[in-house]
């Protein structure tokens, strides 16, 4: 659907899948269906192992459970369908703070996630304004961080890059579907002046047994950085082409990412790159395995910046049910080339149920 909630993309796709091979319902219609009610139950229980010498095992039980809701209004004397949106955070106890409101994503209030207001043009496609996910970050997110490689592919970077993904302030045009292709666009962070304006722009085209899609995203706010000043820049960037390969009960995908900031010596740049294998047994069984990684960093002045490539090595069991999902990972992560201080290897035993 258009305005289909992002559980994280991952979330949508996996219930989606789930839903269509036992019939559940994907929401709750309230006021005669002008209102649907959803979300999510779901979390994990993770075992830690840091590698870094003294360094504690952990157990942590991480939940994820939050609520939606949405709606599509026609009118009789307008034409465009008027959508919106009203998704809560997680409720993860995360805490908050009444000067920071919009930073706490895990503290269960609605808004902290995709909400928004907007139109729908038949043929054309939809323009909506507030919390959303800016048009590039759309393939970084899903489906190229799961299962656990979010924290090499997605938010890392060691180049002093400022980049978002879901932000308030959002302008976002999502188009029709084109036979298989279509078009984001976004224009964001300008709320404290038009000068640090983002823009992003995506696509990607869809067959029966292939996806392939691409995006740029262009954040030209400054960023400071006194430690290392190397760091500061007038802009960050990234690029990002990729595809998922149907052959039946496999999916495979790929994905590269290019990142650079004008810094005051040069550009400064950095790769990372995603891959994933999956494999549904009897449309219940799912045996997933990802791999992503990170170059060094490339400084302009200074070169290659040692330990700052990363690497996540992750594997998954899962099984579905209806509106449910079950599954164990396990996750090795080497961050900083040489260093130990951000290596672990994570199990987790986890649960999603959707409505």
């Amino acid at each position: 659907m258009e305005n289909m909630f992002k559980r994280t993309l991952l979330g949508a796709a996996i219930a989606t899948a789930a839903m269509a091979s036992t019939g559940a319902h994907a929401a709750i219609d309230l006021l005669d269906g002008k209102v649907q009610m959803y979300g999510q139950a779901a979390g994990f229980v993770q075992y830690s192992m840091p590698k870094a010498n003294k360094s504690d095992d952990t157990v942590s039980a991480v939940i994820e459970s939050r609520i939606g809701f949405r709606g599509a209004v026609e009118f009789d004397n307008l034409a465009p369908t008027l959508l919106w949106q009203i998704e809560g955070g997680n409720t993860g106890n995360g805490g908050y703070d009444p000067d920071e409101s919009w930073t706490h994503a895990n503290n269960g209030a609605l808004g902290a996630r995709d909400t928004f207001l907007g139109f729908q043009f038949d043929g054309i496609g939809s323009i909506k304004f507030g919390r959303q996910l800016v048009a590039a970050y759309n393939y970084v997110d899903w489906p190229h961080t799961n299962p656990g490689l979010g924290n090499v592919f997605d938010w890392n970077n060691d180049i002093g890059a400022t980049f978002e993904d879901r932000t308030d302030n959002n302008l976002r045009f999502d188009s029709a579907n084109f036979g298989g292709f279509n078009v984001q666009a976004t224009l964001s962070n300008m709320d404290k002046s038009t000068d640090n304006i983002a823009y992003s722009i995506a696509a990607s085209y869809s067959a029966d047994m292939f996806s392939v899609h691409a995006g740029y995203y262009d954040n030209t706010a400054e960023t400071e950085n006194t430690d290392k000043p190397w760091l500061a820049n007038t802009g960050s960037q990234y690029s990002i082409v990729g595809g998922s390969l149907f052959l039946g009960d496999i999916t495979l995908t790929a994905a590269g990412k290019y990142m650079t900031t004008d810094a005051t010596a040069g550009t400064n740049s950095q790769w990372a790159w995603s891959t994933t294998a999956q494999y549904v047994h009897n449309g219940q069984w799912v045996y997933k395995v990802g791999y992503a990684g990170a170059a060094e960093a490339d400084i302009e002045g200074r070169g290659k910046e040692a330990d700052t490539d990363d690497t996540a090595i992750t594997a998954r069991l899962g099984y579905l049910l209806p509106s449910a999902y079950l599954y164990t990972d396990i996750r090795h992560y080497n961050m900083n080339g040489g260093t130990e201080g951000g290596d672990s290897t994570n199990l987790l035993l986890g649960v999603e149920y959707y409505f």
